[in-house]
């Protein structure tokens, strides 16, 4: 197997997986606009929302398992298991956001504070801003691996930026005058939101690990 087919595998597999990376960011876009509605008292629009979710989150599947079937025919393609789990890792985000969603109609009922409002959408713009910083990584990784794992670092800046955000939160809703059940929920959902930015963080080691083989390569 030369270089030129191999890079050509890359390509088509990182082809197919910017199909994806659309789903994927359409699932963060749909709960950041889910959480607007929320914070509105929208609650018209909240299960449109969620049903959209749950047909983003179908159609990712699809797309990330057509890409698996590919890279497992592709036997002698290099770094095949690298692709692989930075897919797996990937459609994890859709997943959760799909969850996160749910969290948000758990507490359809509870009217955020200012300082609560603030916090949450601070921590969905990070995660916007995350998940279109990857996808721009993703989409230069067979062009230019130093550039990809330049964008790339900056997704531990932003990821750390959530961290201070979930901390102060927490802190925030315990010093709220509110019921038990509903602090569980609201520690669910900030949970959640941090989680997605902890598997954004995992996505980016996974693209530094192709990045780095292919530069060895190369």
């Amino acid at each position: 197997m030369n270089n030129e087919q191999d890079t050509y595998k890359e390509v088509k597999a990182l082809d197919a997986l910017q199909d994806h990376l659309r789903y994927v960011v359409n699932s963060i876009t749909e709960l950041r606009n889910l959480i607007e509605d929320w914070i509105s008292k929208k609650n018209e629009n909240m299960e449109i929302h969620i049903e959209e979710l749950e047909r983003i989150e179908k159609q990712a599947n699809t797309i990330k398992w057509k890409i698996l079937d590919e890279l497992s025919e592709a036997e002698t393609m290099l770094h095949r298991e690298d692709f692989m789990r930075l897919v797996m890792t990937i459609d994890e985000i859709v997943d959760y956001a799909e969850g996160t969603g749910h969290r948000v109609i758990f507490l359809m009922e509870w009217c955020p504070d200012e300082k609560s409002i603030s916090y949450i959408k601070e921590m969905m713009d990070a995660l916007f801003k995350m998940i279109k910083t990857l996808r721009e990584s993703i989409f230069i990784l067979t062009q230019n691996t130093d550039k990809s794992i330049k964008i790339a670092q900056k997704i531990y800046d932003i990821e750390r930026e959530i961290d201070k955000l979930h901390r102060n939160m927490i802190k925030h809703i315990f010093s709220l005058d509110i019921d038990y059940k509903t602090l569980l929920l609201i520690s669910n959902l900030i949970e959640h939101l941090e989680n997605i930015a902890d598997i954004m963080e995992n996505v980016t080691d996974a693209i530094r690990i192709i990045a780095v083989a292919r530069r060895g390569f190369l």
